[in-house]
C-alpha cells in the first residue's frame, strides 16, 4: 500500500488548473481526459493538438512552441496562477512562462529559504531537493507560512525521510511535487506519496 504523505480534498483538487483545463477540454473541444496520466499521455500522442489547446486556454495565442512546454507545466504542474508569489532559489528561466498570466517571479537571496518563504508571504516554493530537505528541521517558532501551498523540489525528488520532515516541520497540507528535465514526480491532481514514482514531463512520450 502506497505511504501517502497528503491526499488534497476535493475542493482542493477542482481549483487546480489541471483540473479545469480538463474540464475545459471536455466543454470546447470535445476530449475526455479522465486525470493527469492521461492528459500527459495526449500531449504526447498530439502535441500539435495539445499546444493549441494550452494556447487557447491561457489566452496566449502568440506564444511559440518552444514556449509552451514551460507554460504547460508552470500553469498545469505547479499550478501557478495570476495571484501567486513564487518564490525561485535557483535558475528562473523555466517559471518565467507565468509572469505573462500575472505570477510574480522572485528570486531567493538569503540563506533561510523558509524564513524568506515567511517574509515574503509567497504561495509558492521552488528549490533543488537537497535545499529544501536541509531546511525541513524543527525551529524553536513555526514561521507564518499561511499562503504557502505548493512546493516544488528542483533536480528530483527528496527522500521519503526528508519528504515526511515537510509535513511535520513545514505544513501539513502543502502540495509537494518535484522535477527535474524531462521527468517529473507527483501532480497537483492527486496524493503526495512518500516514494512517489517517475513519470514523463507534459509532451515527452513514456518509455
Amino acid at each position: 500500500m502506497a505511504d501517502i504523505l497528503y491526499a488534497p480534498d476535493r475542493e482542493r483538487v477542482i481549483t487546480t488548473n489541471a483540473w479545469a483545463f480538463l474540464h475545459w477540454l471536455r466543454i470546447t473541444r470535445a476530449v475526455d481526459l479522465a486525470d493527469w496520466a492521461a492528459m500527459q499521455g495526449w500531449s504526447a500522442r498530439e502535441p500539435g493538438a495539445f499546444a493549441e489547446a494550452m494556447r487557447a486556454f491561457a489566452r496566449q495565442p502568440e506564444v511559440a512552441m518552444a514556449l509552451i512546454g514551460p507554460m504547460a507545466e508552470a500553469l498545469l504542474f505547479a499550478d501557478l496562477r495570476p495571484d501567486d508569489r513564487v518564490l525561485v532559489s535557483g535558475p528562473v528561466m523555466p517559471w518565467l512562462a507565468a509572469q505573462a498570466n500575472g505570477t510574480a517571479i522572485v528570486s531567493a537571496v538569503g540563506s533561510d529559504l523558509l524564513a524568506e518563504a515567511a517574509e515574503q508571504a509567497v504561495s509558492v516554493l521552488v528549490a533543488p531537493e537537497q535545499m529544501l530537505a536541509n531546511a525541513a528541521v524543527r525551529r524553536p517558532r513555526r514561521l507564518d507560512l499561511a499562503e504557502l501551498r505548493m512546493v516544488v523540489a528542483t533536480g528530483g525528488p527528496m527522500s521519503p525521510e526528508a519528504r515526511r520532515r515537510i509535513y511535520t516541520w513545514v505544513k501539513a497540507d502543502v502540495m509537494l511535487l518535484a522535477r527535474t528535465g524531462d521527468t517529473l514526480w507527483g501532480n497537483p491532481l492527486g496524493p503526495v506519496l512518500a516514494r512517489p514514482v517517475a513519470t514523463p514531463a507534459l509532451f515527452r512520450p513514456r518509455p
